[in-house]
């Protein structure tokens, strides 16, 4: 009996490793059938970020940044829960996102031509600027924005995260 319940516990301890690994994997939205989180990018300005998921649910943001990085956090139906770079939570309507990826600069940071901290400075990138991101080298992003492409740390991005690219 004492070997049942010792077989029993030991067999428990090991799925909670795999049960763990699990958390960590992205799931496929229920009515998208794409991963979530994942990030979008706002498709055009005047969007509402409403309370909850549906038209009877306040408006509590009206976004007019167009390519604004937002990071899908859940879904029901058409609407999508979204965080954006401040944190705040809204659900949007599926129509106004785009699968197109942006970052936000959270901090001043350089954008050099490659992805290397001795390279050459191609541009100074300031808090707020949203750029496209098309590429990733470890911890660089690579962004183009105002005609520039180049290379920037993520730690200085929001919306940098390299799944999907």
């Amino acid at each position: 009996m004492h070997r049942g319940i010792f077989a029993a516990l030991a067999a428990a301890a090991m799925l909670i490793p795999l049960g763990a690994a699990l958390a960590d994997t992205p799931v496929a939205g229920p009515d998208s059938n794409l991963p979530v989180p994942r990030f979008v990018s706002l498709k055009a300005p005047g969007a509402n970020g409403r309370h909850g998921p549906g038209l009877e649910h306040r408006v509590d943001w009206i976004y007019e940044r167009a390519g604004l990085p937002l990071q899908v956090t859940g879904e029901s139906g058409p609407w999508r829960r979204v965080r954006d770079p401040d944190g705040a939570e809204v659900w949007m309507h599926a129509q106004n996102l785009e699968q197109r990826r942006t970052i936000y600069v959270s901090e001043a940071t350089a954008l050099r031509r490659t992805a290397h901290e001795s390279s050459q400075v191609v541009a100074y990138l300031s808090p707020g600027v949203v750029a496209s991101v098309t590429g990733c080298s470890g911890e660089w992003r690579r962004v183009a924005v105002g005609g520039r492409v180049g290379w920037a740390t993520n730690e200085a991005l929001w919306g940098g995260d390299c799944a999907g690219l």
